[in-house]
Formats: structure tokens, sequence, C-alpha cells
């Protein structure tokens, strides 16, 4: 085969082979065996054979030929290959100008490309394209580009693009086509008169439309007017003048706004340019910040405030003014906090059968709309429930409180902006118990003590401590008592015989009473406490020790001494034994009250 290819551009050569392998692949142009350099690659991969020509120039014009090779033979394909001259890429030598052209007249525009031939043209406003058709029409004549608006209307405004594309490129130009409003004047009434007479016609008018190009110079001015036809005159007077604004949606009545959020306010505006917006907040006039924002495009007024708080709430106005009037739209604009609870109901642990008051102070702007629930059902007024709101206070009156009534109580407090809830558990009281008892404790005299009991029951709880048949413990330097985090403490600060004992640690709230009790033995020697005149004879006798006491004139006779383990005493009196009348067992202590026959001789 023979093909043209244009100089300056890449060219591949391909041929496929079929074959057993190992096949080799040769190039030739013109006969002459063809080598890779830079603008010259062979490959031969999966049965293909390519020859790339990165770049073609006029002497690559020749024969071309393929030689595969294998073990059984061989085969040849050959095609020549003819470089021409380089295309020219299409160039506009002259661009069509920006137009301004009044509304309802047409449009023209051209443009002359040059380059190779074929060219084709296309036409797109703002990047969409155009066809001929409708209220368009194009053509291309020697070289030259031209698009016609039929009539152009408001919508024809934008950018016009010419591109012009070939074989070696292609090229773009651009216009802008601006569409200038018109003016349609409304005929006063007119006299009608014929020539050489005069006469007045009422009630006759004739209307007919007069379509006048009103330049900003002539802006409510008064143009005479005057239409002849066979002998009748027609005058009128038209007056040029422009649209003034009007609001064609206006921002709602009234705002809402969280506090902390963007405040937007919008409205859209029709009527004849310039349009100079202001707006208002009671009655100032607001200036762009960091925080304002305010904008007018495509006829919307935007006015935008960030971060709003209080300060923000009021009346705002927007104004439109341009040369024919002014006209303005107004809203109002309340910036509310969303409600947060700044006091919360305590849980509640209280008996059966009394009545329960769970109250919260609400922060925000009112009004609130409150409304309680528990275990998620809406708790409303009956004779077991009273719910009040009153101000930013909310209250629930649980009456007579019993078991279906405990359990978790919520109250959520909403307002236009928002909402918050709070929640508190209402349960019965539970009785103290011990959760680590009192326990049996042996020391010696002399040494500290501590007696604990680890308590549980719901506060408050009270803290008695009792020995042996119930004698309340005082503090004293020697003892000292306290209940914190729910450990009940005795502690002895050095031990005495008068210690040992039972001990009673009582414990008591409003739902009930508990006690639990330990004994404290005190170890050490036995002593003689309360003597006049003594005399000790430990040779003849085994402990516990023991005493004579002689008075003069002896009735009777008391010996006191402590005991740990409660050893049986005997008493002698001259190797005779004394009964024992009374004995006193208490506080770990043996007394004994003697009964002595005296005679003032003996």
């Amino acid at each position: 085969g023979a093909w043209q290819h244009p100089a300056g551009l890449p060219l591949k050569l391909m041929c496929r082979l079929n074959g057993s392998e190992p096949i080799t692949v040769t190039w030739h142009k013109d006969g002459v065996l063809l080598k890779d350099d830079h603008n010259v690659h062979t490959s031969f991969v999966d049965n293909v054979a390519v020859l790339q020509l990165v770049q073609t120039e006029m002497n690559h014009t020749g024969q071309y030929s393929c030689t595969a090779t294998n073990s059984v033979g061989t085969a040849t394909s050959s095609a020549r290959l003819t470089v021409a001259e380089p295309k020219q890429a299409p160039v506009f030598d002259i661009k069509p100008e920006s137009i301004d052209v009044p509304f309802g007249e047409s449009a023209d525009f051209e443009c002359h490309v040059t380059g190779a031939q074929p060219i084709h043209i296309t036409w797109s406003k703002d990047g969409r394209e155009i066809r001929t058709g409708g209220n368009f029409n194009i053509t291309f004549t020697a070289n030259t580009a031209h698009l016609r608006v039929l009539r152009v209307g408001k919508g024809d405004s934008g950018q016009y693009t010419c591109q012009a594309s070939n074989e070696a490129g292609k090229d773009f130009c651009s216009a802008q086509l601006s569409v200038k409003d018109i003016f349609v004047f409304d005929l006063l009434p007119f006299v009608e008169t014929l020539v050489g007479d005069a006469a007045n016609f009422c009630n006759r008018f004739i209307f007919f439309a007069v379509v006048f190009l009103c330049l900003p110079e002539l802006l409510l001015s008064t143009v005479d007017f005057t239409w002849q036809t066979g002998m009748l005159s027609f005058s009128t007077y038209l007056l040029c003048s422009a649209e003034p604004p009007k609001f064609i949606k206006k921002p709602e009545a009234l705002r809402f706004v969280k506090q902390g959020d963007t405040i937007q306010l919008e409205c859209k505006i029709s009527g004849t340019p310039e349009i100079r917006i202001v707006w208002y907040k009671n009655d100032q006039a607001l200036q762009a910040s960091d925080r304002l924002h305010m904008s007018f495009v495509d006829s919307v007024a935007t006015l935008t405030i960030l971060g709003a708080s209080a300060e923000d709430a009021g009346d705002y106005i927007c104004e439109a003014h341009n040369s024919a009037g002014t006209a303005s739209c107004s809203t109002s604009v309340t910036v509310k906090e969303p409600p947060v609870f700044s006091k919360v109901p305590s849980p509640v642990d209280t008996l059966k059968g009394s009545d329960v008051i769970l109250q919260c102070e609400i922060a925000g702007t009112p009004p609130f709309e409150v409304a309680w629930f528990k275990d998620r059902r809406q708790v409303r007024s009956s004779k077991k429930f009273k719910v009040t709101a009153k101000h930013s206070v909310a209250s629930l009156h649980i009456l007579n409180l019993e078991s279906q009534d405990t359990g978790e109580y919520q109250c959520k407090a909403m307002n236009e902006v928002g909402s918050d809830t709070c929640t508190c558990p209402v349960k019965f009281k539970e009785p103290p118990r011990f959760a680590k008892k009192l326990s049996d404790t042996a020391i010696f005299i002399g040494e500290p003590t501590a007696l604990q009991a680890v308590v549980e029951g719901s506060p408050p709880i009270s803290v008695v401590w009792l020995k042996d048949k119930g004698e309340v413990i005082r503090e004293s330097e020697n003892v000292q008592m306290w209940f914190m985090d729910n450990i009940a403490t005795l502690e002895i600060a050095s031990a005495e015989g008068t210690d040992v004992g039972k001990y009673i640690c009582q414990i008591k709230n409003d739902a009930g009473m508990r006690e639990c009790s330990a004994f404290l033995q005190v170890l050490g020697g036995y002593s003689l406490l309360h003597y006049r005149y003594c005399v000790f004879q430990p040779a003849q006798l085994a402990l516990p020790a023991f005493a004579f006491c002689l008075y003069p004139v002896l009735t009777s006779l008391w010996v006191d001494f402590p005991v740990t383990h409660r050893p049986l005493p005997s008493y002698f009196r001259t190797s005779s034994h004394l009964r024992e009348d009374r004995a006193d067992h208490s506080n770990g202590w043996q007394s004994f009250y003697l009964g002595v026959q005296s005679r003032r001789n003996t």
C-alpha cells in the first residue's frame, strides 16, 4: 500500500506475524536495513512488529518493508510512505469585537482564519455550543466565520467563542455581547386635530407602542412625539423613566437564631441598574466588618452576621435605591440561647410513703417547654404527680412514694433553638448494715488499739458506741471516736485494766438500726487497788496475789484486782476461810465484800 503523512508528526508502522518461534524481524527502507537511533525505534512484542518514527522528515519518503524469518521460511510486507509538507494549524488573523446591542435588535460577530484546509468552525456561548437554527445563523465562507443573533434578549448576554480546527491544530477567539435595556412608554392622552380646524374629542384615544432607547441623560425628561398621516396629526408626550427598585422576595418576617450561629438575611430585588443597597439595624446603618458581610449579586442582597450574640437581636431593614426611587423591607431577628440546666435535682433516697419534690433551674431564653419523664414515659399532673413550671424553675412533686414510683426521672427543657436534659434517680433509703463487723481483740496494758466496722446504707448514718451493759462511751483523752468514709472507729490510746469488756457499735438512719459487738481483753498482772494498811505475805501464797488489811476495829474489808482470765479467788483470815457475801464481776474486776466479826481484844 501507499499513504501520505505530514512532516513533523510521529508515525508508527505495524505488522502482525504468525509462525513458529523463534522469529527474527528486520525493517528496511528502499532495501537498506534500518537500525534504531534517536528517531527510529523498532520492537517485536506479542507477534507484533513495530517501526516508529518519532518525528517524520521529508527524507523519510520511500519504500518500507518488514521481513520476518524463522527456521522454515521468510515472509515480507511492504508499503510506500510519502512525507508531505506540514499542514498549517488554523490561526485567527481577524477576531470579533465585543459589542453592546439594544434589546430586540440583531447582533453580529465576524472573524477571519488562516490555515490548511479543511477547517471546521464551531461557535459557543459561555462554554455551550451554538448551532444554526432558531435565533442563531452561522456561516463560514472564504475563511470568514460569521454568527448572527437574530433578536437579542437579556439571556443572550455573555461571551461568544469561535473555534477553528484542522488536522494540524486549533485556535480560539472570543468577544462579549451586552444587551442594553429598552423602555416602552405608555402614551399620554392626545388631542386629534383636523387640519385647518380645531376640535376636542373627549374619551377617544388611539394607543400604539413606541420603542424608544432611553439614554441616561434623558431619564425623567419629557420628549415630544408627533405622528402625521393624511390630514390627521397625532401628538403625545413621552416620559423617559427607569423602573424603581421592587422587592420580589423578602426575608422572613421573624427569625429565631441560636446564639453563636450565623444569621443570614436575603432578599431579591428587581429594577433598573444601578441599584445601591443599604442595611440598617434599629435605624442605624450597618458597615461591613469581620463579622458583618454584605453582598448584592444577581439581584440578591445578602446580609451575613457571624457568631450571633444577644446584641445582634433587633429590627433589620434592607433599603434599595436607584435613580427612579427607593424601596425597603424589614424583618426582626431574635437571638435566643438554648436552655441549659443551671441547677439539677440531687439524687433522692427517702422512705416509703414520703413526699418527694424534684426541682431544677433553667438558664437560657424563655419561654421554655418543660416535660418530665420516668423510665422514658412522660409524667403528667395527676393525683400522684404534680408538674409545675414557673419562670426558670421546673418541679415535680411525687405524693406518697411507693415502690412503683422509684426509678430514674428525667426533665427536658426546650425552646425554639435547642433543648437540654437532666436526670435524677429516686429510690428508697437503705437501712444501715455492717459490711465488716467488729472483731474480738486482745492487747497488753499500755498498748494502743482501735475497733473498726465498715458500714453501708443510705446517709445520713449516725454511730453510737456502747460498753458492756449499754453504757454510752464518751470521748476522753484516752478514747477517741469518729465516722469517716463509711468506717466507724473507736480508738484507745493506751489500754488500761478498766478498758476490758464488751464493746457495741450501733448504727442508725431513717430506715433502721443495726449493731454489732466484740470483746476487748487487756492482758497483764493483777494489782490490789483499795487498801488501808496492807501486809503482803507472798511466801505463803500462790498467785494471784492477796493482802491482809488490818485495822484496829475491823468491820469489813474490800479487795479489788484486775483479771484477764477470771480466776477463782479464796480469802483467808488467820488461816480461817472467809465466806463470800457479795461479788461484783463487772468491768473485768473481782470485788469481794468480806464480812468479819471483830473483837477489840483480839
